[in-house]
This record gives C-alpha cells, structure tokens and sequence, in this order.
C-alpha cells in the first residue's frame, strides 16, 4: 500500500505492526490508530488534525513539522520519538507514557497532559501557553526556554526539571514552593493548584 504523500482521511489501522514506512506529506486527518506497533514511521510534514492513536506502540517515529491539531494519543507508549516543531494545538495525550522524546520548538497551545509519564524528555523552546499537566509525571524533562504562560501544573510530580530562561506568568513552580529558582532543577515537588503560574 502507498503511504506517502497520500490522502488516508478517515482511514482505520486496528491491530498491526508497521515499521520502516513513510506517511511524509501524507493527510490522516480522523484516522485512527487503535492496538497498532509504529516502528521507525515519518510522519513529518503530514496533515494529522483530529487523528487517534489508542492503545499503541510508538518507537523512533518522525513527527518533525507534522500538524497534529486536536489529536488525541490514549494509552499509548511512545518512545524516542521526535515532534520537533510540530503543530499541535489542543492536542491530548492521556494516559501515556513518552520516554526520550523531542518536543523542541513545537506549537502546542493548549494541549493536554492527562495522567501522563513524560521523561528524558525536551520542551525546550516551545509554546505550551495554557497547557494543561494534570496528574502527569515529569521526570529528567527540558522546559528551557518554553512559553509556559497560564499552563496548570494540576497534582504534577516534577523530579529534575531544567526550567532555565522558561516563561511563567508570576512564580515558577519551583519558586512557589520555596525550591531552587528559574534556571536550576526542580525536584521531587507536587502541585495541587490548578493554575499555580
């Protein structure tokens, strides 16, 4: 089958395993993506707006400049997999866990973290801007330079945040809990204000 550069709007992928494939340029906008293993997948450039992913695999996967506006990743494991200056408004990744991924210099206004594991993981220099981590788990993740204005930090755990030059409005995190300020680590801190920036 054609992946790349192909209209697959609407299209259903339940219970396979893809590895190696290109859906580059490709548009998947509503397809769904159910009991699937993605390995090595570029999905860059592609037009994704309002796609699912539910129950999946994802490892070393190429999202770079792809827009993925409202989609929505449920109970899905992604590793090593790269966003980088993706689009990805009002996005929702619940219950998910991302492990080693680049989200460096995306657009991701209000997007949601749900009961979410995010580590070794970078935001550096993306727009978060009222954003949602709620009940998520942020461990070894980089927000330097992120735009973080009016983003909740709602029952998060932080452990070893780079936070540096990042923006808040008012406090950081951090520093609301008498931690390290702007440009050190937070650590092993739980928020349980909705909107403590």
């Amino acid at each position: 089958m054609r992946y790349e550069n192909a209209d697959l709007s609407y299209k259903e992928f339940e219970s396979f395993s893809l590895e190696g494939e290109s859906f580059k340029a490709s548009t998947l906008t509503c397809a769904k993506f159910s009991n699937c293993v993605l390995k090595g997948i570029d999905f860059s450039e592609g037009f994704l707006a309002e796609a699912v992913f539910e129950d999946y695999i994802l490892e070393n996967c190429n999202f770079q400049h792809a827009n993925l506006q409202r989609c929505k990743f449920i109970k899905c494991n992604i590793k090593n997999s790269c966003f980088s200056s993706a689009y990805m408004g009002q996005v929702l990744f619940e219950e998910c866990v991302i492990d080693d991924c680049d989200f460096s210099a995306s657009q991701i206004p209000d997007g949601e973290f749900i009961k979410t594991t995010l580590q070794y993981t970078s935001f550096e220099g993306s727009y978060v801007k009222s954003g949602v981590f709620e009940s998520a788990f942020l461990k070894d993740v980089n927000l330097s330079f992120a735009d973080l204005r009016k983003t909740s930090f709602r029952n998060t755990v932080f452990e070893n945040i780079t936070d540096k030059d990042a923006l808040f409005y008012g406090k950081n995190p951090g520093v609301r809990r008498n931690l390290p300020k702007t440009g050190t680590n937070l650590r092993a801190t739980v928020l349980t204000d909705p909107h403590p920036l």
